[in-house]
């Protein structure tokens, strides 16, 4: 028992099943790639539209694509866990590196296909 405890006694707190942390289903290298690539994603956005996506769009979008990615087959199964970890890595990302990268490798067409394959456009 520590010292808080002993002055102000112990506080029972309430567990949130909703934040409880789980073990990711996804291999941590494709964590990794998917971030870099949704940090190559997030700058285009960026740069093409002016505003930003991070937080819960941003979750939102990479949510919608390991869904797509599910239903092709390509991964077995993700959870919330996943997302966090990739949504990590694209904010983390050097925003600058990334548009560089993006135009000395010519991947400005590869983000309009993307927001197709996972069904923001038609």
């Amino acid at each position: 028992m520590g010292l808080f405890d002993t002055i102000f006694g112990q506080q029972k707190t309430k567990s949130n099943k909703k934040n409880d942390t789980k073990t990711p289903l996804l291999d941590e290298k494709y964590h990794g790639l998917m971030g870099l690539e949704f940090g190559m994603y997030l700058s285009w956005v960026e740069d093409t539209t002016k505003k930003t996506i991070m937080g819960k769009e941003l979750q939102r979008r990479i949510k919608m694509f390991l869904q797509k990615e599910k239903k092709l087959g390509h991964i077995e199964d993700f959870n919330q866990t996943d997302i966090n970890y990739i949504s990590i890595v694209a904010i983390s990302s050097d925003i600058k590196t990334m548009q560089k990268e993006r135009k000395k490798n010519k991947l400005d067409s590869r983000w309009p296909l993307m927001e197709k394959h996972i069904g923001l456009k038609k």
